[in-house]
């Protein structure tokens, strides 16, 4: 095959826009499999338009480049590397965890929505009696909800208190001072 300039323009900017992709892809693995430093710089064909890909960085290769430096520490590529899998592993299960979590969600809801109708249909269905009943048993539940909840809470401020004296044993607390510096001072 007879590799020469394409003619059409349009062609051109087709193959121009793969090939780059391409390149940045091989470019990509280079750097990944090998532990490589790599940097491309493509001008469009236009000229007007600049694309460029760099692992680390382009700007770090470039500088490295330009002042000729060599790498400080050759182990960096290995630890490197492994460093990019341990995270692209760690990434891969967080995004399994939420996919679980949706998953898990969405079936929640799917569960709610018919129970919501199940219990429209139920109290759609009953009589007048039927309804008073039902009141007054919700009422009943709402007082026991209240009252189980002021025990729960009568419960925590007593422990709460019980802990704070325990640290009263430690000693006397600071004594706030009238002095507009608003200083503490203990006994």
């Amino acid at each position: 095959m007879k590799i020469e300039p394409i003619q059409d323009l349009e062609q051109r900017r087709i193959v121009f826009s793969k090939c780059k992709r391409g390149l940045f892809k091989k470019a990509t693995e280079l750097s990944i499999l090998c532990g490589a430093d790599t940097a491309i710089v493509v001008f469009s064909p236009q000229g007007n338009i600049v694309h460029s890909f760099g692992s680390p960085s382009v700007d770090s290769i470039i500088n490295r480049f330009l002042s000729q430096n060599p790498r400080v520490n050759p182990q960096y590529l290995p630890h490197e590397a492994s460093r990019h899998g341990a995270t692209m592993a760690a990434l891969r299960r967080e995004l399994h965890g939420v996919e679980n979590q949706l998953k898990a969600e969405k079936k929640r809801e799917k569960v709610l929505d018919v129970a919501h109708k199940k219990s429209d249909d139920y109290i759609n269905g009953l009589s007048r009696d039927e309804l008073l009943q039902l009141k007054g048993k919700l009422e009943a539940l709402k007082r026991d909800v209240e009252a189980r909840s002021k025990e729960l809470q009568k419960e925590a401020a007593a422990a709460s208190s019980s802990s704070s004296s325990m640290s009263d044993a430690n000693g006397p607390p600071a004594e706030e001072t009238d002095d507009e510096t608003d200083t503490y001072h203990s006994p």
